[in-house]
């Protein structure tokens, strides 16, 4: 061998060395990288993942969101004007007539040493009705409360109770102060012979306490009522 080639040969021998290495090492790279052609080594496919609609309902139900939009609550102004209470309120009684304003019935107050039946006295007791004026209409009145059906007004005695009169008419003529008054029905004596003037004197006060009544006529079903308690008939 020349010598010149000796001296190189172990340089020639390295760079051989040096492109067998990066011949295997190159060919190893191009192996590594995916081929399009189909390997014989099967893929595993990749587990399916159920959809949404496949998965079973959660144990905790999720709560309904509501869709009312809440209203602002008014906190009311206070103003200077008080509010009316809800208590009822009591209505007061209306004024009860007095004195003269007032419609008088009268009853007996039996053995009191007076002047009517036998030794009685008539009392007038107020009815709180007022008067109005004319004397027509407040005979009527008055009258209509003495022929109730009540015998007694705590101590005062009312003989006209057992009688059942309706008043038929009222007239008052009063350029002359008379009172011409009408009855209908029967007359009902107790059996006292005191009663019969105890009746009368208890219709003929009722009757001349209203201003200008001067004389009283009265008949009970055509007849003077007071003929039929004087006579006792």
């Amino acid at each position: 061998m020349h010598p010149s080639i000796s001296k190189y040969l172990p340089w020639v021998i390295l760079g051989l060395l040096a492109c067998l290495f990066v011949s295997a090492c190159g060919s190893t790279a191009v192996n590594l990288q995916p081929s399009n052609t189909p390997s014989s080594v099967p893929v595993s496919s990749p587990t399916p993942q159920p959809s949404p609609t496949d998965l079973p309902p959660t144990s905790t139900p999720i709560p309904p969101t509501s869709t009312s939009t809440p209203t602002e609550t008014l906190t009311p102004t206070p103003t200077g004007t008080p509010t009316p209470s809800e208590t009822p309120t009591e209505t007061a009684p209306p004024p009860t007539a007095s004195g003269e304003d007032a419609i008088y019935v009268y009853y007996i107050q039996k053995d009191t040493g007076g002047p009517v039946g036998c030794g009685d006295t008539v009392i007038k007791v107020n009815t709180g009705l007022y008067r109005t004026g004319n004397n027509e209409a407040d005979i009527t009145t008055a009258l209509s409360r003495l022929f109730n059906k009540q015998e007694y007004l705590g101590n005062l005695y009312n003989p006209v109770f057992r009688s059942n009169w309706k008043i038929i008419s009222v007239n008052f003529k009063d350029y002359e102060g008379l009172a011409d008054i009408s009855l209908d029905g029967a007359y009902v004596r107790s059996g006292d012979t005191c009663d019969d003037s105890r009746v009368r004197a208890q219709i003929w006060s009722t009757i001349r306490q209203f201003p200008g009544v001067k004389t009283v006529y009265i008949l009970l079903n055509g007849n003077l009522l007071g003929d039929i308690l004087a006579t006792g008939k």
